[in-house]
Order: structure tokens, then sequence, then C-alpha cells
């Protein structure tokens, strides 16, 4: 009474926070994601552009700045992803792509965004 109230689909249940959980142990035994293993899951190694796209997506879920996402970070990351406002998401995307942090992306960086983008498809469509 008198509270707001958000509705179901706004809020994590208790059971799919476990099995978030269950799955992030399983992937990060240590209770740490670390860069290398967020870089593994992507696909990315090699120091280019993606890599510089992937540790920047990375910086941004690593909210305390420890190198680290833990458990809390990674619920929140996953919660932008899969039930995140449309607004917030794209917040979140043009802080990605704003490399240089200056309020813009400029000619640089869109160029840079098609290229990245151009080698994640075509990795994914070589076998």
């Amino acid at each position: 009474m008198g509270q707001n109230q958000s509705s179901a689909k706004d809020e994590i249940d208790v059971a799919d926070l476990q099995e978030m959980y269950k799955k992030y142990v399983r992937e990060c035994p240590s209770g740490a994601l670390y860069l290398h293993e967020f870089k593994r899951f992507f696909g990315v190694s090699a120091n280019n552009e993606a890599s510089q796209f992937v540790d920047r997506m990375f910086t941004s879920f690593d909210r305390n700045g420890d190198n680290t996402i833990d458990f809390l970070e990674y619920v929140a990351a996953l919660n932008l992803a899969l039930r995140g406002k449309l607004e917030h998401k794209l917040k979140w995307s043009f802080k990605i792509y704003d490399k240089d942090g200056n309020g813009c992306v400029d000619k640089q960086e869109l160029k840079e965004i098609i290229q990245v983008r151009k080698k994640i498809s075509t990795s994914k469509s070589t076998p």
C-alpha cells in the first residue's frame, strides 16, 4: 500500500536468480569473471578492434573497477541485456561506442564500429 509496485516481468524471480547463480559458479568457480574468460565467451582472442570492443564492454559491466565481474555485476549485465528498457540499452551501447568518452560518436568511431561488426560477422560465418 502506498508503495510503487513493479510488474512481475520487471522483476527477477528467485528461481531465475538461482539458475543464474548456478551457471555463474559453473563458468566462474573462483567467484569472479576475468577479462580473458569474458573474451573467450565472445570468441575474441587477438588484440584487434573486436578485442578492444569487448574490453569496453567488460569495463562497462565492471562497476566497481576491480577488473572482474562478480555475481551482482553479472546479474546487472544480464538484466540489462535480457530485460532492460530500450532506452537503457541504447544509452549503454552509446557509451561502448563512444570510445573517447566525449559524448559523441564521431566518424572514426563509427568506422571502427562497422569494421568490428564486419569482422565478428565474418568470423562467425567461417568454420
